[in-house]
């Protein structure tokens, strides 16, 4: 719960990961702004998550500079600080560019909207921050295959262990005394 208020325009870094994806990533070009309702997120960026990218209906933000943004599409990420190992979800907005104002053509990565987790050395510390990494949905697969290859071969040995042993009580019986 946040208990302190960013400043806007403060810059941070946080990484970034989509659902069943396994790498990471980094925005070291993020801002905080107090003045929008919605986390916003660079379509280049976004596109880099190899996330879902969910259409909607046209939304316009205004950030703290008076700047509006128009988003068309949503993705929704986990994203944690860089110095940080609690993870956040978070629904960003999609939008073309986020140019900076009063700068040479860079541009923001994302911006995190009012009401944002604070940083780990502004916020209580978390008794047991937890951070689970994505499955691999193909390696997934291939363990459950191998694992399943693994229990019919017990089961055929386990079925030719007891076929022998009871061919050799068969015989033992048959065998005169």
């Amino acid at each position: 719960m946040l208990t302190a208020r960013q400043a806007s325009n403060t810059n941070v870094r946080i990484f970034v990961i989509a659902d069943d994806q396994e790498h990471a990533v980094k925005l070291p070009n993020t801002v905080y702004d107090n003045t929008l309702p919605r986390s916003l997120i660079s379509k280049a960026k976004a596109l880099d998550t190899h996330g879902p990218i969910l259409s909607n209906a046209p939304t316009t933000l205004t950030d703290h500079t008076g700047k509006r943004h128009t988003s068309t599409s949503t993705i929704s990420l986990r994203w944690y600080y860089d110095n940080g190992l609690q993870t956040f979800e978070e629904t960003f907005y999609v939008v073309d560019k986020l140019p900076r104002p009063d700068s040479d053509g860079t541009e923001w990565d994302a911006m995190l909207r009012a009401g944002v987790d604070l940083t780990p050395e502004q916020s209580a510390p978390q008794a047991l921050p937890y951070y689970a990494m994505p499955v691999d949905p193909k390696k997934e697969k291939e363990l459950k295959e191998r694992e399943a290859r693994g229990l019919k071969k017990f089961e055929a040995e386990k079925e030719a262990q007891q076929k022998a042993i009871r061919d050799m009580v068969k015989q033992q019986q048959l065998k005169p005394r």
